[in-house]
């Protein structure tokens, strides 16, 4: 099957409404196309030209990720760095590159907007599944709290911190956490409500809804992730709205050879296995490509670094000939198919992009 006629295979099929491909090769783009629709309901919606993607936990290396390495170059801190030196109360084993590597042994999920505390206070308060440096367990949590350590340090809130340092001086004019008025009909819908979060949360913590009132009517402008959404600012984990080609921008700065806000000798970091004993090996901020089972896939070279977003986005990295893959698409929108197995998609489109362009 041909790239083209896979991705109207699930248009038709009803795996995503609509999808923004991006493929490019040492910095020159050799397939940028945007296909099906922006939505299904309430109304069908046409494709438009750069549509604008909620990229869930894009967020996390992104932003969250890049700005911590920024911090580390400007010495203000380090990856060694205590937790506790910032936020007292927590393990004082727990370093900044545990946060960074999913090894800071925090649970993976948490609905801290039921909490009757704060996000802080409920994140210290959560039982750890492991001591720091022991597992990798991906978790949205150490990601919120290092979103609320770099606030701490820089002054400021974290999308004024990354409009700042990354989306200004890359021209990166469709990157938001909050989208302007004058942009949100460029912006794909995700789900109906929070009808999987809702579900999850009355399976495994029951006692906590109480007279909750859940999103109930099509997301689309607000981030999806219910943790970002009632934060009421934004989060280190998820809430990051941009385009393909605003990402495109920003992947070259993942390359040392082409860096140009942190030095080449940080950037590298990205690209290092700090997890190398671990079931899932883990950069500081994305994922290896070292596991059959990743969402990379084998058209993709072993040590290239990517990640994933929930509504159905994705980016990947190769170091060699500085290959991009972009996949952003609103996989959830109108309701979330637990069904598909989408890391198995991203595979085979990385498959069919490479075999067609090589």
């Amino acid at each position: 099957m041909k790239f083209e006629e896979y991705i109207d295979t699930l248009i038709k099929e009803k795996v995503f409404p609509g999808v923004s491909i991006l493929f490019s090769e040492k910095g020159k783009v050799l397939l940028y196309k945007n296909y099906g629709n922006l939505s299904l309901n309430p109304d069908k919606l046409k494709m438009v030209n750069d549509p604008i993607y909620d990229l869930a936990s894009l967020t996390k290396p992104l932003v969250t990720s890049f700005l911590t390495l920024k911090m580390v170059e400007m010495n203000e801190l380090s990856l060694q760095s205590k937790i506790e030196s910032f936020f007292s109360g927590f393990d004082n084993r727990m370093e900044i590159k545990h946060l960074l590597t999913h090894t800071s042994g925090l649970p993976a999920w948490y609905p801290l907007y039921l909490s009757d505390s704060d996000y802080l206070n409920t994140i210290k308060n959560l039982k750890p599944i492991s001591k720091p440096g022991r597992r990798v367990i991906y978790s949205c949590m150490g990601y919120i709290l290092l979103g609320f350590i770099l606030e701490r340090i820089y002054g400021e809130s974290l999308d004024k911190i990354a409009d700042k340092i990354i989306f200004k001086p890359l021209k990166m004019d469709d990157s938001f956490f909050k989208i302007p008025s004058s942009k949100i009909e460029r912006v794909a819908p995700t789900e109906e409500g929070n009808e999987f979060e809702r579900k999850l949360v009355e399976e495994k913590f029951s006692g906590l809804c109480g007279n909750f009132r859940w999103r109930e009517k099509i997301i689309r402008g607000q981030v999806h992730d219910n943790n970002s959404f009632y934060l009421k600012r934004a989060a280190g984990n998820a809430g990051l709205f941009s385009t393909a080609m605003d990402i495109f921008k920003f992947s070259k700065e993942f390359f040392p050879d082409k860096a140009t806000i942190i030095k080449p000798e940080t950037v590298k970091l990205f690209w290092k296995n700090f997890t190398p004993f671990k079931r899932s090996s883990r950069t500081v901020g994305f994922k290896l490509n070292y596991s059959l089972s990743s969402s990379g896939g084998r058209a993709l070279s072993f040590g290239a670094i990517g990640h994933n977003g929930f509504t159905g986005t994705s980016v990947w990295l190769e170091n060699g000939r500085e290959r991009v893959y972009i996949i952003l698409s609103n996989r959830v929108h109108p309701q979330v198919d637990s069904s598909v197995n989408f890391d198995k998609i991203r595979r085979k489109i990385h498959y069919l992009i490479k075999r067609e362009n090589i």
